[in-house]
């Protein structure tokens, strides 16, 4: 009797472990999904209007890469005007892109420098220089 007692006792503690497993599954994958959140930026695309206030920084980047995604949050908590082509979306952004060579995102059109990949010293240098060339 003890026996059956015992197995029945068992079938009812595994039960829970599985519902413990869930649970704590559940709780990491929220717990990923809130650290890795990234508030959306609204991206400034170029258009005619945008080009005719010549803006400072010329973007040639996707909206899937990380680090378009750092140099426009940069870009925009810096109050630094910029304007954006999707080389994927963009007719125009595709062929500036080739134009330059790219070979990685974003490219970063400023005057007549271009900076390969997002480095924020390197963009305040070059900022800071062409501001102070003017």
């Amino acid at each position: 009797m003890k026996n059956s007692e015992q197995q029945g006792n068992n079938t009812g503690k595994t039960r829970p472990r599985r519902l413990n497993g869930i649970v704590i599954l559940v709780l990491i994958v929220t717990g990923l999904a809130i650290v890795s959140y990234k508030p959306s930026i609204a991206r400034i695309h170029c258009n005619d209007e945008v080009l005719k206030s010549n803006p400072e920084v010329i973007m040639l980047g996707t909206w899937w890469c990380p680090y378009c995604y750092q140099a426009r949050r940069y870009l925009t908590d810096n109050n630094i005007s910029y304007c954006e082509y999707d080389i994927e979306r963009s007719a125009e952004g595709e062929r500036l892109f080739n134009e330059v060579n790219g070979q990685v995102i974003p490219v970063l059109l400023i005057d007549k420098y271009m900076i390969s990949g997002f480095d924020e010293a390197r963009l305040e240098n070059l900022l800071h220089k062409i501001r102070e060339a003017s």
